[in-house]
């Protein structure tokens, strides 16, 4: 039976709230960025002593990108996606209407956010408990020389297929000053191939290229 959103038992409802609350729901009622940014820390600990304990000889280089591979936005995002956060998120209603509530990253950082709720709910162990039931395992040093950026397939892909070079444009630039969000695109023979958001630039040229490749395979004539 699949874990859910619903299986999850707190003590004090409110911060279940506040974590499934975007800050463009309301002015007045308070949004699940501090939570997020909590969740972030705790996420981060969690698995880097996970990782010191498991693998005592592995380098401090090799422990950095088993990290990264999986408190990234992707693997959040996915975790997101079977939780199905996006129909229970609350966000300003044009965001709902907009298909907006499914990006990457506004997905990610709700994952974030419920972590740092269970901590403050439950403790430490509560809240990693809920990680790994939600994140899955942590990936091995096996895994590592498979690690590719999305952006270096996709180019890979291209130059071998049609000897040109994917190119990356800015479209918008959207949200606050401190929390912004780009939105990219990724051209290939002066066409739009994709686009996608994030929460930086670099990871919304992640995004963009893994759309593409996707498409790609899907018989895209350039």
């Amino acid at each position: 039976m699949q874990f859910s959103v619903k299986d999850l038992k707190f003590n004090n409802l409110k911060l279940l709230e506040q974590a499934l609350t975007h800050r463009s729901f309301s002015k007045t009622i308070e949004h699940n960025e501090r939570l997020e940014f909590l969740g972030d820390a705790i996420l981060s600990f969690v698995i880097a002593e996970d990782l010191h304990e498991r693998l005592p000889n592995a380098k401090e280089g090799i422990l950095t990108q088993l990290r990264a591979m999986y408190v990234c936005k992707t693997n959040l995002a996915k975790a997101a996606y079977r939780l199905e956060l996006g129909k229970i998120l609350r966000t300003a209603k044009n965001l709902k209407l907009s298909g907006s509530v499914q990006q990457l990253s506004i997905l990610a950082d709700v994952v974030e956010a419920l972590i740092g709720a269970i901590y403050l709910d439950q403790g430490l162990e509560a809240a990693k408990k809920f990680i790994f039931k939600t994140l899955g395992p942590i990936p091995s040093i096996t895994d590592i020389p498979l690690m590719k950026s999305h952006k270096t397939e996709l180019q890979e892909l291209i130059q071998s297929k049609y000897s040109l070079a994917p190119r990356y444009e800015v479209v918008n630039v959207l949200g606050v000053a401190h929390a912004p969000i780009f939105k990219i695109r990724v051209l290939i023979n002066n066409k739009e191939i994709a686009t996608a958001e994030g929460s930086n630039k670099k990871e919304a040229s992640e995004a963009a290229a893994q759309i593409a490749i996707n498409s790609l395979f899907n018989n895209i004539k350039l």
